[in-house]
């Protein structure tokens, strides 16, 4: 498990992270999600030693990433895709690695076939597209067959292919007991892989729920109801407090309710309904709901004067 405990980060005068505390559970893909600045990789570094917290702790089962035996063969890490020395090859590389966990070097040429490099394994990392370099540094972070996967932005540099593979790799991983933490501004892939999300904005927490919660609580979702006494139903969902626009003639859209909801509704008024149907909020529209006070760089919209 992943534990962040009143977490704090200040560079001068500017707080980075702002008393961030939240869990992160085995067992499922946890997305970590957040507008630019608002201390994700920040949040990350701390948690792997590599920036010291100016206040609370961050653990990995209970102890601080500096307090790991073999590190390696607990977590395994990817947070950006500059990995290895350009003129070493990309075994050399993942031996070292190896070695400086007791991990067997048999695993090197295993990973290399996991990620889909095998046939790369004796080239220089220097001659690395950025795709492959992405794929080398996953390779490393599951050398020591860690229980926990920690991303930062995992599929940067990947094709269609390599994309769609890392999401079946971090649902996988997470199927078989592990804890899978992971950042990424692709919203549309975020809502294909995680099963929960944790967003922050200038360093605080904004939500710590489940995908199919922070979806339900958007004030995007909508349903589509038609039926001959629309007029009279349109009133009675009103008075239950729900906005209510004509689609067209005969047919509501009723923005924020479930279809369960509005049928309830036009069943006890005994009012017949001729469709029904839900319209589900997307994980881009229901993070910019969540994220809009927190954004530091907006820029100027198209047609707007300055």
């Amino acid at each position: 498990m992943i534990t962040l405990e009143n977490l704090s980060k200040s560079f001068g005068s500017t707080l980075a992270v702002d008393s961030l505390s939240f869990e992160v559970a085995a067992g499922k893909v946890t997305g970590f999600l957040g507008p630019n600045g608002a201390g994700k990789t920040t949040s990350m570094r701390m948690l792997l030693g590599l920036d010291a917290p100016s206040g609370g702790r961050a653990l990995i089962n209970g102890v601080s990433y500096g307090q790991l035996a073999a590190p390696l063969r607990t977590v395994g890490a990817l947070l950006e895709p500059r990995t290895g020395h350009r003129g070493q090859r990309a075994d050399s590389h993942l031996c070292g690695l190896a070695r400086s966990n007791s991990i067997p070097v048999s695993r090197v040429r295993a990973v290399l076939e996991e990620v889909g490099l095998a046939e790369a394994a004796k080239r220089r990392i220097g001659t690395f597209s950025l795709g492959m370099r992405q794929r080398l540094g996953i390779a490393a972070a599951l050398l020591g067959d860690p229980e926990v996967l920690i991303f930062d932005e995992p599929v940067n540099g990947l094709d269609a292919d390599g994309v769609a593979w890392i999401r079946g790799l971090m649902r996988a991983k997470a199927a078989s007991g592990a804890t899978v933490f992971v950042s990424s501004h692709l919203m549309s892939e975020m809502q294909s892989t995680a099963d929960h999300l944790v967003v922050i904005g200038r360093g605080k927490l904004l939500a710590d729920e489940s995908m199919d919660n922070v979806l339900a609580a958007s004030a995007q979702n909508s349903v589509i109801v038609a039926s001959p006494q629309a007029g009279e139903l349109a009133t009675a969902l009103q008075r239950a407090g729900y906005t209510v626009v004509a689609a067209s003639e005969g047919r509501l859209k009723v923005i924020g309710a479930s279809p369960e909801v509005v049928g309830g509704i036009a069943h006890t008024m005994g009012v017949r309904v001729n469709e029904l149907g839900g319209r589900q909020a997307s994980l881009e529209q229901a993070y910019t709901e969540l994220t809009a006070q927190s954004l530091d760089y907006v820029p100027t919209r198209i047609g707007e004067s300055s």
